[in-house]
Formats: structure tokens, C-alpha cells, sequence
């Protein structure tokens, strides 16, 4: 793509005038590439705002439960918007983007639509990928797409019925088809990725978000496979979405996957890439990493041929234990902090601090007793040296990431909220962060209901803990709030109809509760927006808040085996759920 037709692009599809606020965007799962999840334009939401005016102010129309972090885009110039608006786009589970106007309530159905594509049937759901038929019916597209606004496209990856994944890149102004769609498949160590015979059955979800960095798309594959490696790794240009490299992190070894709880691989600022791998083999002499932090680098042989390289790599000391029990480390991604750190956490509860220019490699200091799965959460059974840190992050599971923010007075905080747990703030003294003196919320769910379950599973605590986004007015007093999407009602992992609650929460002291949709014994109130999307982040931009939902009700089941929800059962109402402020 030449340079004269991205700088075309850029001209028509952002509007920039001196009299208005910088533009808010949000085009890639939480937030930028760093993953920090902050917003830190946002002058209209603050403390005073969000408690006395803050509400649920209207929904927008989908065709299917949302997983992906909706994304947002501010003044697009396009034939439904002559002048400029500001939209949001957002991707459903049966394989269509849409694009909304953000900032008008709509009168009808589809009266503030600027555009919807459509891509194709979706794979249909099955005990093979959803045990617990969660997400049935439909499995379109699961990942969080990415945007680059200056060459005006939009890179998403859909599941369709023949068992494949496309790729493709949409017009921001239309939603048109402008590249692809490209199949992803490739092989690693004799391993084919996608097959070409009729019988051959997809297991692998693209659960991450994908990464648009250095001209380049990633896109990463998690899943159930049994027979062989679940976790890939694709790389393709971005101008042309010609393939430029396959990895695996498993190759030749089994699973491995790379979900990371929706949350997208991170890169810095050189380019290095960073991915949280879930529960698979560990021989770092082969190039297996298995419940590892893996640092990567796309490099070219000069010839137009090119490889993603580990170029380093941290394995906690409890590896043998994190893949025995399904501790999976993960769930997870890499949170990069300011000055050459990364923060992550996982199944296992513990937040790991490390350091990007030496991420540690792996140190044993544990040996796997018999009764190995018979822990408690956080993890202490070693010190793992290899880190610069490790703290009891939470009581349960991480899923999707911490987040960071600096506040007015000059701290950094990273917060964090596992399932059955506070939401926790850690303070970053130095380098490192102070477990010591961490600041919990008062809220945190109540003990699942044994008597709930209709399966043989009783949950121990409501899945997914809590996604996380932070905004502010820069490092203005009083402006830092921390958005909470979390269960209100149950275990989002092996339930249906659960119910999710939006919290706001002071940045700088998560002790002091701005706001929530839910009433205090969590019933519905008017501010409730429907059933949770788990591993969702909320969207903030522009004094809105938007919220994926999996529709506006549901019967709160647990299913198991091969009972599965009927259509008639199915939720009501798919929408995005848009919050603000009102007069």
C-alpha cells in the first residue's frame, strides 16, 4: 500500500478539528499494544459524574451472544456519517461486525447502523469445543479483532462450518471486504493445523485477540486437541495478508494453547512479542513451553523468508503442577509495565513480576507429590528465584490480565480480581510491586450454591473473576475509575444465564464504590444490562461505557454430556449495552 493512499485514508476517516477533545479510540483488546487496559483521555466520566448521573442509557442490536471486546473509533467519515462520528464496531459469535453510531440512541432497530458484514455461516457449537454448551449455538468469531485507522482497515478472524478460520481485512468506512479471505493453515513439526479432508473436525479455539504490530497480524489459537498441539501461532502482513510465519510452542509435543482468557498476545515498543502459554509439554532443549511467559521476535533471513524466534522465556518453578492439574498459567496474558517489566497471573493465583530484558528461564525448587492437585490457591510451594517477584495475587483463578494505571499521586498501580475474590490493587514501589500493603475492594462474590448444580461439577467459586478497564483524565485528581464486569449470579464457566454486574470503582482507593448496575443483594435493578460475556472487557471512549452481553436473559441451567440447550432455551435479546451519562 503506498504512502500517498494511507495518508488518503487517514484524511477521509478521521476527523480532526483544534476545537475538540483529542480523538478517543480504542482498536485493539485493552486499549494498546502493552495491554495496560487504561483510557486516559476521558474527560467526562469521573468520580463526582459516575455516582450522580452514571446509568444504562440504550442498547444496540446483534445477532448473537458478543465475545469480543468491542472496539471504538472516533470520528469516521463515512456515507451514514457525512460530518464525522464517533462509532463503535463490534463482532458477534454467528460471524458479523457491526458499526454504530456511539453517541445516538437509536429509535429503531437499526437506525444508527453505519454498517454490518456478514461472514459467513459460523461453525456450529458441540460437546467437542463446549462441554458445558456455554456458548452455543454459534462460534464465529471468538477473538478480538484489531483496527489500524491510518490505512482505514479492520483484520478479524471468523469460524465458518467447514472447519476453517479466515482472515479478513474490512473497509473501516463500509465494512466491505477489502483483503481475503485467507484460510489459516500451515504445519509445525509434521503437525497440519487445518485439514483438507472431509472428515476433518476443528478443535482449536482463536479465543486471543489478535495483535496488529509492526505491519504485521498475529493470530493465536488455543484449544482442546488431545491427539496432538493445540497452541499456534500466525503471523501475516498486514498490507497484503500474505502469511509470513507459523510457531507453535508445543511442536512435535502436545497442547500448549494460547487463550490467555480473550486477552491478546503484547508487544513492545522493539517489536519483541509476548504470550502466555496454557498447560502442555515443558523441554526447553526442544522448544517446548508449556506454562511458560515466551518472548518472541519476527526476524527475516534477507531473502523474504520469515521465522518467529524465542528469544527468552520464564517457566515457574511449579511447572509439573500448573500441567498435572490444569493449573493452566495461560489463562492469562502479559500485562507490559513502564521501564522494561511485565506482570501476569494465571490459574494458579500468583502474579509473577519479571523482567523483559531477562525473563528468568526456568529454575526448579519443587518436586510433584502424589497428592499434587489437593492445593490451595495462591500457589507457594517454591520461590521461583527465576522472577523478580512473585506475590499472592488472588484465592482464585486470573483470567484475561491484570491492568495498570499512574494516578495523580504519582503511584503506579497494577489491579487484578480472580474469581471468588477482591478486586486487588498493587502499588509498584521501585521495581517492585508491594504485596505487603495491597488494597482489596469490599465487594467480592458470594460462595457458589451447591445445590445449583445440575451436573456432577459444583463450581468452587464464580468464574471468570473479574475483566478489568481503567479510565481517567490523564493523572487528574478524582478522574481514575476502574471498570468490573463480573459474575452476578453464578459460575460463568459451567452455567448458563448468568447474569453479569458492571462496578466502578475508585482507581486510587478500590476500598470506595462509585457505582453499580446490579441492587446491593445483586437483584435487577434499572441499570442491569443482561447476561454476562465472560472474558470481556468493558469498552470506555468518550463518556460511554460499552458492554458485550450473551442477551438480556436466560434460565440460569447447568448442562452436562450430551444435554444441550434447545433452541427454545436459547438467550433473548443479543445486544451491546451502552452506559453513561444522563442530563
Amino acid at each position: 500500500m503506498s504512502l500517498r493512499f494511507r495518508l488518503l485514508v487517514t484524511f477521509i476517516a478521521i476527523d480532526i478539528t483544534p476545537r475538540v477533545a483529542p480523538a478517543a479510540n480504542v482498536l485493539t483488546q485493552h486499549v494498546d499494544n502493552q495491554r495496560t487496559g487504561a483510557v486516559l483521555d476521558e474527560t467526562a466520566l469521573n468520580h463526582a459524574s459516575v455516582r450522580m448521573r452514571f446509568h444504562r442509557l440504550w442498547t444496540l442490536f446483534a445477532d448473537a451472544k458478543i465475545m469480543a471486546q468491542p472496539l471504538y473509533v472516533s470520528g469516521l467519515k463515512s456515507s451514514a456519517c457525512p460530518s464525522g462520528c464517533n462509532v463503535v464496531i463490534f463482532a458477534t459469535m454467528k460471524g458479523t461486525v457491526y458499526a454504530y453510531k456511539a453517541d445516538q440512541r437509536p429509535r429503531t432497530q437499526n437506525d444508527t447502523l453505519v454498517w454490518a458484514r456478514y461472514l459467513g455461516d459460523p461453525r456450529p457449537g458441540g460437546n467437542d469445543i463446549d462441554m458445558w454448551a456455554v456458548d452455543d449455538p454459534w462460534w464465529g468469531v471468538l477473538g478480538t479483532p484489531a483496527i489500524d485507522v491510518v490505512a482505514g482497515l479492520m483484520y478479524v478472524v471468523v469460524w465458518n462450518p467447514d472447519q476453517q478460520y479466515r482472515l479478513y481485512a474490512l473497509d473501516l468506512l463500509t465494512g466491505n471486504v477489502k483483503m481475503g479471505p485467507v484460510v489459516l493453515q500451515g504445519s509445525v513439526a509434521g503437525t497440519s493445523f487445518a485439514g483438507a479432508h472431509s472428515g476433518f473436525v476443528q478443535t482449536r479455539k482463536q479465543r486471543a485477540g489478535v495483535l496488529l504490530d509492526h505491519g504485521s497480524v498475529y493470530v493465536a489459537f488455543g484449544g482442546d486437541n488431545p491427539g496432538g498441539i493445540a497452541g499456534w501461532l500466525f503471523v501475516y502482513d498486514a498490507a497484503t495478508l500474505a502469511p509470513k510465519a507459523v510457531w507453535s510452542p508445543t511442536p512435535g509435543g502436545r497442547n500448549g494453547g494460547i487463550w490467555m482468557g480473550g486477552q491478546g498476545p503484547a508487544a513492545d515498543g522493539d517489536g519483541f512479542v509476548y504470550l502466555a502459554v496454557g498447560d502442555g509439554e515443558f523441554d526447553p532443549a526442544h522448544q517446548r513451553f508449556g506454562s511458560s511467559v515466551v518472548k518472541l521476535e519476527l526476524t527475516s533471513d534477507g531473502s523474504g523468508t520469515s521465522r518467529l524466534t524465542v528469544r527468552d522465556s520464564f517457566t515457574p518453578c511449579e511447572q509439573a503442577l500448573l500441567d498435572k492439574c490444569d493449573l493452566d498459567l495461560g489463562s492469562a496474558g502479559p500485562l507490559l509495565l513502564p521501564h522494561g517489566q511485565l506482570v501476569m497471573g494465571g490459574k494458579s493465583g500468583n502474579l509473577y513480576l519479571l523482567s523483559t530484558s531477562a525473563l528468568g528461564g526456568f529454575k526448579p525448587g519443587f518436586t510433584l507429590p502424589s497428592h499434587a492437585c489437593e492445593v490451595k490457591r495462591p500457589l507457594t510451594l517454591c520461590s521461583d528465584s527465576a522472577a523478580v517477584e512473585k506475590i499472592a495475587g488472588a484465592k482464585g483463578h486470573i483470567h484475561g490480565g491484570p491492568v495498570y494505571w499512574k494516578g495523580s499521586d504519582g503511584q503506579q498501580r497494577v489491579y487484578v480480581m480472580g474469581e471468588g475474590d477482591h478486586l486487588n490493587a498493587y502499588t509498584l514501589v521501585g521495581s517492585r510491586l508491594d504485596g505487603a500493603h495491597k488494597l482489596s475492594g469490599r465487594w467480592k462474590p458470594p460462595a457458589p450454591d451447591p445445590h445449583a448444580a445440575n451436573c456432577s461439577h459444583t463450581p468452587d467459586s464464580w468464574m471468570a473473576g473479574g475483566m478489568l478497564a481503567v479510565s481517567s483524565n490523564g493523572d487528574k485528581a478524582g478522574t481514575g475509575v476502574v471498570w468490573v464486569l463480573t459474575p452476578a449470579n453464578g459460575d460463568a464457566n459451567s452455567f448458563r444465564g448468568v447474569k453479569g454486574m458492571l462496578m466502578a470503582l475508585d482507581a486510587e482507593n478500590v476500598r470506595k464504590e462509585l457505582w453499580r448496575s446490579q441492587k446491593a443483594d445483586l437483584s435487577d435493578g434499572p441499570d442491569s444490562y443482561g447476561l454476562l460475556s465472560r472474558f470481556t472487557p468493558p469498552t470506555v471512549a468518550n463518556g460511554k461505557v460499552f458492554v458485550a452481553t450473551g442477551g438480556d436473559r436466560e434460565e440460569l441451567h447447568q448442562y452436562c454430556g450430551t444435554n444441550r440447550p434447545t433452541p427454545d432455551k436459547y438467550a433473548k435479546n443479543y445486544r451491546l449495552v451502552v452506559f453513561g451519562l444522563t442530563p
